[in-house]
């Protein structure tokens, strides 16, 4: 942040409807170059002011502060191999709730994991561990997939899905990948064409490991987000490629990184704007997209098909 004084600030706010394309211009970069810090001086201005087109100009600044920071922490996310698929959710989340509250939303997590945990031993296998995060999740949480419902933008954002118990496979696989991972637990994002699913693996994977998409041989069974979690085999997803018309593909079947998943997030909440005619929130979430090194086919997109 730049500081000003406060002389200075409602200077540059009263030329906020100046015509003058260069002035303009010149007031919009300086006001940007508050950054995140600036933001509540920006809307108490906009509180305080009765001009319709400061008040525009005011919103269209905050927004883009915003946009800017999240791009920002999003671009660091990426470089550090995407390791906090919290953050990353959290990051996304706030693109359309950026006033959200990261800590009380992780610490709706830990509760969640912590749950998980004092129902978990040493004793039990694969299978049962994840009965135990089903049980969890799905019973004594309330979490439940909506389906039928790809083009629902809130359904992807984390913050909802804590909020209203309701989620489309992404948002409930990401959620349900975090309280595996804080557990220790070897499960990880399968990212199938329409549907998002999920791996328990007979050992941990490294992100290494997990960007080639050819763990296959490593997976014990299946997870379904959308029907509580329940365990199929490997036949079940070349069933419903074989009904999606899709040639199969070692990918459809192995674990992927973080990075991967949250670039289909990405990827699942741009169409979804995009098809409801939002279209600077889908070109802002193109420019998200974009930060993401080719992972995965651009053409692979996340949607709420049950297998």
């Amino acid at each position: 942040m730049q500081p000003v004084t406060d002389k200075e600030f409602k200077a540059l706010i009263t030329l906020l409807d100046d015509n003058d394309r260069e002035v303009y211009s010149h007031v919009s970069d300086k006001l940007m170059s508050l950054g995140i810090e600036g933001i509540p001086m920006l809307e108490s201005a906009w509180e305080s002011s009765d001009n319709q087109l400061i008040q525009t100009r005011l919103e269209e600044l905050i927004n883009k502060i915003q946009f800017s920071n999240i791009k920002d922490r999003l671009i660091r996310w990426i470089e550090r191999g995407g390791q906090d698929l919290l953050e990353g959710a959290l990051l996304i989340a706030k693109f359309q709730y950026p006033d959200l509250d990261e800590f009380k939303l992780t610490q709706k997590v830990e509760s969640i994991s912590k749950a998980v945990w004092i129902e978990l031993n040493p004793a039990l296998s694969a299978l049962e561990e994840a009965h135990v995060i089903n049980h969890v999740f799905y019973q004594l949480h309330g979490f439940f997939g909506q389906q039928n419902a790809s083009l629902d933008a809130e359904l992807g954002y984390i913050n909802k899905l804590l909020e209203t118990k309701k989620g489309n496979s992404i948002s409930l696989s990401m959620l349900y990948l975090i309280i595996a991972e804080k557990n220790d637990l070897s499960i990880y994002g399968v990212n199938l064409p329409y549907h998002f699913i999920m791996a328990y693996t007979r050992k941990p994977l490294t992100e290494e490991e997990l960007r080639q998409n050819d763990q296959e041989k490593n997976v014990l069974f299946y997870i379904n987000p959308l029907n509580k979690g329940i365990a199929f085999s490997r036949g079940e997803i070349t069933h419903y490629l074989e009904q999606m018309k899709l040639k199969p593909q070692a990918k459809f079947y192995s674990p992927c990184s973080n990075l991967e998943i949250l670039k289909t997030l990405v990827y699942n909440q741009l169409s979804c704007y995009d098809h409801s005619g939002h279209t600077e929130k889908a070109q802002q979430l193109k420019e998200l997209f974009d930060l993401f090194h080719p992972e995965a086919d651009d053409e692979q997109e996340e949607g709420e098909e049950e297998l």
